[in-house]
Protein backbone atom coordinates (compact mmCIF):
# COMPACT_ATOMS: atom_id res chain seq x y z
CA UNK A 1 0.00 0.00 0.00
CA UNK A 2 1.47 3.57 -1.17
CA UNK A 3 1.75 6.27 1.76
CA UNK A 4 -0.81 8.24 -0.01
CA UNK A 5 -3.45 5.17 0.28
CA UNK A 6 -2.55 4.76 3.89
CA UNK A 7 -3.12 8.24 4.63
CA UNK A 8 -6.60 8.50 2.29
CA UNK A 9 -8.15 5.71 3.82
CA UNK A 10 -6.16 6.70 7.61
CA UNK A 11 -5.07 3.01 8.26
CA UNK A 12 -3.98 3.92 11.46
CA UNK A 13 -5.43 4.44 15.08
CA UNK A 14 -4.49 5.90 18.25
CA UNK A 15 -2.98 4.44 21.76
CA UNK A 16 -2.89 6.63 24.70
CA UNK A 17 -0.46 6.89 27.62
CA UNK A 18 -1.51 8.49 30.66
CA UNK A 19 -0.06 11.20 32.58
CA UNK A 20 0.15 11.59 36.42
CA UNK A 21 0.52 14.23 38.98
CA UNK A 22 2.91 11.80 40.75
CA UNK A 23 2.82 13.77 44.31
CA UNK A 24 -1.12 12.82 44.25
CA UNK A 25 -1.64 9.80 41.70
CA UNK A 26 -3.87 11.80 39.52
CA UNK A 27 -4.12 11.13 36.14
CA UNK A 28 -3.94 14.66 34.70
CA UNK A 29 -4.20 13.87 31.31
CA UNK A 30 -2.72 11.50 27.95
CA UNK A 31 -0.34 11.54 25.15
CA UNK A 32 -1.72 10.30 21.73
CA UNK A 33 0.96 7.95 19.98
CA UNK A 34 -0.08 7.24 16.54
CA UNK A 35 -0.51 3.05 15.54
CA UNK A 36 -0.52 0.96 12.68
CA UNK A 37 -1.14 -2.74 11.84
CA UNK A 38 0.46 -2.15 8.78
CA UNK A 39 3.46 -0.19 9.82
CA UNK A 40 4.32 -1.82 13.01
CA UNK A 41 7.07 1.20 14.17
CA UNK A 42 5.16 4.17 13.69
CA UNK A 43 8.21 6.19 12.61
CA UNK A 44 7.89 4.64 8.98
CA UNK A 45 4.87 5.76 7.90
CA UNK A 46 5.66 9.76 8.79
CA UNK A 47 9.16 8.95 7.15
CA UNK A 48 7.39 7.97 4.22
CA UNK A 49 4.88 10.84 4.02
CA UNK A 50 7.72 13.08 4.67
CA UNK A 51 9.70 11.74 1.68
CA UNK A 52 6.56 12.09 -0.43
CA UNK A 53 5.96 15.69 1.05
CA UNK A 54 2.63 14.41 2.69
CA UNK A 55 3.68 15.13 5.83
CA UNK A 56 1.25 17.50 6.74
CA UNK A 57 -1.30 15.21 5.53
CA UNK A 58 -0.67 12.74 7.72
CA UNK A 59 -0.26 15.09 10.33
CA UNK A 60 -3.11 16.94 10.64
CA UNK A 61 -5.82 13.25 9.81
CA UNK A 62 -3.43 11.82 12.70
CA UNK A 63 -4.67 15.01 14.95
CA UNK A 64 -8.02 15.15 13.69
CA UNK A 65 -8.55 11.29 14.50
CA UNK A 66 -6.70 11.06 18.19
CA UNK A 67 -9.15 14.13 18.93
CA UNK A 68 -11.73 12.81 17.91
CA UNK A 69 -11.58 9.72 19.38
CA UNK A 70 -10.70 11.27 22.96
CA UNK A 71 -13.92 13.21 22.48
CA UNK A 72 -15.84 10.37 21.74
CA UNK A 73 -14.39 7.72 24.50
CA UNK A 74 -16.02 10.52 26.77
CA UNK A 75 -12.51 11.85 28.36
CA UNK A 76 -12.15 15.31 26.74
CA UNK A 77 -14.35 16.73 29.40
CA UNK A 78 -13.46 14.22 31.73
CA UNK A 79 -9.32 13.76 32.37
CA UNK A 80 -7.57 17.02 31.76
CA UNK A 81 -5.26 17.68 28.57
CA UNK A 82 -4.60 15.75 25.72
CA UNK A 83 -0.74 16.07 24.37
CA UNK A 84 -1.01 15.52 20.36
CA UNK A 85 1.95 15.18 18.73
CA UNK A 86 2.87 17.29 15.55
CA UNK A 87 5.83 18.30 13.69
CA UNK A 88 7.15 21.74 13.37
CA UNK A 89 6.39 21.75 9.76
CA UNK A 90 2.95 21.13 10.06
CA UNK A 91 2.17 24.35 12.49
CA UNK A 92 4.42 26.38 9.91
CA UNK A 93 1.92 25.45 7.36
CA UNK A 94 -0.74 28.67 6.94
CA UNK A 95 -3.49 26.02 7.17
CA UNK A 96 -3.39 24.83 10.40
CA UNK A 97 -4.49 27.66 12.68
CA UNK A 98 -7.75 27.63 11.19
CA UNK A 99 -7.61 23.65 11.12
CA UNK A 100 -6.95 23.06 14.79
CA UNK A 101 -9.43 25.62 15.75
CA UNK A 102 -12.23 24.55 13.34
CA UNK A 103 -11.64 20.97 14.89
CA UNK A 104 -11.42 22.00 18.58
CA UNK A 105 -14.98 23.42 18.03
CA UNK A 106 -15.94 20.13 16.18
CA UNK A 107 -15.54 17.99 18.82
CA UNK A 108 -16.48 20.41 22.12
CA UNK A 109 -12.88 20.18 23.27
CA UNK A 110 -11.72 23.58 25.08
CA UNK A 111 -8.31 24.81 23.70
CA UNK A 112 -6.46 25.09 26.79
CA UNK A 113 -7.18 21.29 27.21
CA UNK A 114 -4.73 21.11 24.26
CA UNK A 115 -0.80 20.32 23.89
CA UNK A 116 0.99 20.40 20.49
CA UNK A 117 3.76 18.63 21.46
CA UNK A 118 6.21 19.41 18.74
CA UNK A 119 8.44 16.29 17.48
CA UNK A 120 12.36 16.90 18.00
CA UNK A 121 12.29 14.62 14.56
CA UNK A 122 12.84 17.54 12.67
CA UNK A 123 15.19 19.83 12.25
CA UNK A 124 13.25 23.56 13.41
CA UNK A 125 14.60 25.40 9.79
CA UNK A 126 12.40 29.05 10.58
CA UNK A 127 12.73 29.46 13.75
CA UNK A 128 11.11 33.34 13.69
CA UNK A 129 8.09 31.70 11.56
CA UNK A 130 7.38 29.20 14.12
CA UNK A 131 7.77 31.64 17.41
CA UNK A 132 4.98 33.57 15.08
CA UNK A 133 2.63 30.90 14.69
CA UNK A 134 3.10 29.51 18.71
CA UNK A 135 2.56 33.03 19.77
CA UNK A 136 -0.47 33.13 17.59
CA UNK A 137 -2.24 29.66 18.74
CA UNK A 138 -1.10 30.33 22.24
CA UNK A 139 -3.49 33.50 22.17
CA UNK A 140 -5.83 31.27 20.78
CA UNK A 141 -5.65 29.07 24.14
CA UNK A 142 -3.24 26.12 23.04
CA UNK A 143 -0.38 24.93 24.89
CA UNK A 144 2.43 24.00 23.45
CA UNK A 145 5.17 20.89 24.83
CA UNK A 146 8.54 20.53 23.45
CA UNK A 147 9.32 16.68 23.25
CA UNK A 148 12.01 14.53 24.20
CA UNK A 149 14.02 17.51 25.68
CA UNK A 150 18.48 16.00 25.38
CA UNK A 151 17.38 13.88 22.18
CA UNK A 152 17.27 14.80 18.31
CA UNK A 153 17.03 18.09 17.55
CA UNK A 154 15.34 19.71 20.30
CA UNK A 155 17.97 22.46 21.39
CA UNK A 156 18.16 25.31 23.68
CA UNK A 157 17.84 28.33 21.37
CA UNK A 158 13.84 25.87 21.14
CA UNK A 159 13.76 26.31 24.89
CA UNK A 160 14.20 29.92 25.12
CA UNK A 161 12.79 30.93 22.13
CA UNK A 162 9.63 29.00 22.18
CA UNK A 163 8.52 29.47 25.79
CA UNK A 164 6.73 26.26 26.05
CA UNK A 165 3.88 25.28 28.45
CA UNK A 166 5.83 21.82 29.03
CA UNK A 167 9.05 20.74 28.57
CA UNK A 168 8.98 16.56 28.64
CA UNK A 169 12.50 15.02 29.14
CA UNK A 170 13.19 11.91 27.12
CA UNK A 171 13.09 8.72 28.71
CA UNK A 172 17.09 8.49 28.77
CA UNK A 173 16.94 11.03 31.93
CA UNK A 174 14.28 8.25 33.62
CA UNK A 175 16.72 5.29 33.21
CA UNK A 176 18.88 4.69 36.62
CA UNK A 177 17.71 8.06 37.75
CA UNK A 178 18.37 6.76 40.87
CA UNK A 179 22.06 5.69 39.99
CA UNK A 180 22.90 8.53 38.15
CA UNK A 181 23.68 11.86 39.97
CA UNK A 182 24.94 13.63 36.87
CA UNK A 183 21.22 12.95 35.54
CA UNK A 184 20.09 14.05 39.23
CA UNK A 185 22.02 17.38 39.04
CA UNK A 186 20.58 18.09 35.36
CA UNK A 187 17.10 17.60 36.49
CA UNK A 188 17.81 19.89 39.43
CA UNK A 189 18.72 22.52 37.72
CA UNK A 190 16.13 22.56 35.20
CA UNK A 191 13.59 22.12 37.38
CA UNK A 192 15.11 25.37 38.91
CA UNK A 193 14.48 26.81 35.21
CA UNK A 194 11.42 26.11 34.39
CA UNK A 195 10.08 27.21 37.88
CA UNK A 196 11.15 30.73 36.51
CA UNK A 197 10.02 30.72 33.17
CA UNK A 198 6.70 29.36 34.59
CA UNK A 199 6.60 25.89 32.63
CA UNK A 200 5.90 22.50 33.56
CA UNK A 201 8.90 19.69 33.17
CA UNK A 202 7.43 16.46 32.24
CA UNK A 203 9.58 13.21 33.11
CA UNK A 204 8.75 10.61 30.64
CA UNK A 205 9.99 7.02 30.53
CA UNK A 206 9.38 6.06 34.12
CA UNK A 207 9.81 2.11 34.72
CA UNK A 208 11.16 1.46 37.78
CA UNK A 209 9.64 2.92 41.12
CA UNK A 210 13.48 3.63 42.67
CA UNK A 211 13.10 6.44 39.37
CA UNK A 212 9.97 7.33 40.34
CA UNK A 213 10.66 8.53 44.27
CA UNK A 214 13.99 10.10 43.02
CA UNK A 215 11.97 12.30 40.68
CA UNK A 216 9.77 13.17 43.28
CA UNK A 217 12.77 14.06 45.05
CA UNK A 218 13.95 16.18 43.06
CA UNK A 219 10.59 17.92 42.93
CA UNK A 220 9.50 16.50 39.78
CA UNK A 221 5.41 16.92 40.01
CA UNK A 222 4.25 15.26 36.07
CA UNK A 223 5.58 12.40 34.72
CA UNK A 224 4.73 9.45 32.57
CA UNK A 225 6.09 5.76 31.70
CA UNK A 226 5.29 2.45 31.93
CA UNK A 227 5.83 2.34 35.92
CA UNK A 228 2.64 4.37 35.59
CA UNK A 229 0.90 3.20 32.77
CA UNK A 230 1.43 1.60 29.58
CA UNK A 231 -0.19 3.09 25.78
CA UNK A 232 -3.28 1.57 25.05
CA UNK A 233 -6.60 1.75 23.42
CA UNK A 234 -9.65 4.19 25.20
CA UNK A 235 -12.07 2.83 27.23
CA UNK A 236 -15.47 4.14 27.26
CA UNK A 237 -16.34 6.66 30.11
CA UNK A 238 -19.75 6.01 31.02
CA UNK A 239 -19.46 8.19 34.46
CA UNK A 240 -21.84 10.41 33.19
CA UNK A 241 -24.78 7.87 33.01
CA UNK A 242 -24.22 6.13 36.31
Amino acid sequence: MSISRFIELEQFYHFYQPIFDINNGIKIGHEMLLRSDIYPNPEIPFHLAKKEDQLYELDSRSIRKAISSYHTAGLSSEIGILFVNIYPSSILNPNFPSFINQIVAGNNVESQRLVLELSESEIIEDMKCLKKQISRLKKDGFLIALDDIGKGYSCIQSIIELEADYLKLDRYFAQDLHISKKKQEFIFHLKKFCENTRSQLILEGVELEEELEVAKALGISVAQGYFLGKPALLKRSFSKTQ
